[in-house]
């Protein structure tokens, strides 16, 4: 074997990136199913072996249209950068005071006109988790921003953060202030 031909470079080129395409699925912002995975990983193996057959069987003729292969780990690694930036601004959404930024989902309903569902269908559901002793504090921040009438229920919650809590006060509304002072909360 005198060197290697240019049509088996491209074959191990190809290889060599579907298999980066696996390793960098594994970062956590980037999005691949473990089956695209093990099909990603299975097209690296057989593209490198393919390379390593054909340069030790003289017989095997590898077409030069396989030249054009690494141009398709490129695109899937530009769809993949391109989906997780993204998915990065979607996930940046405006700041609010006191408990970070406002999650997509509740951005694109507020541009909508139509209040966030917190997991279930049906009137009441935001009262329910505005009053939730199991609410967690990003519910209650984002409840406390998208329905300003279930402040004071949730001013009286528990699972109020003393973030939220100093935020409502900052508010000024005389029903949330009645019920932070019937809670006895004290803020610094």
């Amino acid at each position: 074997m005198v060197g290697w031909s240019t049509e088996s470079l491209a074959l191990i080129v190809t290889g060599g990136m579907l298999a980066l395409v696996v390793i960098a699925s594994l970062h956590p912002r980037v999005a691949l199913t473990v089956g695209s995975r093990i099909v990603f990983l299975a097209g690296a193996v057989v593209f490198v072996a393919y390379a390593f057959l054909a340069e030790s069987v003289v017989d095997i003729d590898v077409p030069a249209v396989v030249l054009a292969l690494p141009l398709v780990p490129l695109g899937i690694a530009a769809v993949m950068v391109r989906d997780s930036i993204t998915d990065a601004r979607a996930n940046s959404g405006p700041s609010r005071p006191g408990f970070g930024t406002m999650p997509a989902a509740t951005e694109a309903s507020e541009r909508a006109g139509t209040p966030t569902p917190f997991g279930a269908d049906g009137a009441g559901v935001e009262r329910l988790l505005a009053a939730s002793p199991y609410a967690t504090p990003t519910e209650l921040s984002e409840l406390a921003y998208a329905h300003p009438e279930l402040r004071p229920a949730i001013a009286s919650n528990p699972s109020s953060p003393a973030s939220l809590l100093q935020w409502l006060t900052e508010q000024g509304e005389p029903a949330v202030l009645a019920a932070i002072s019937a809670r006895g909360a004290v803020l610094r």
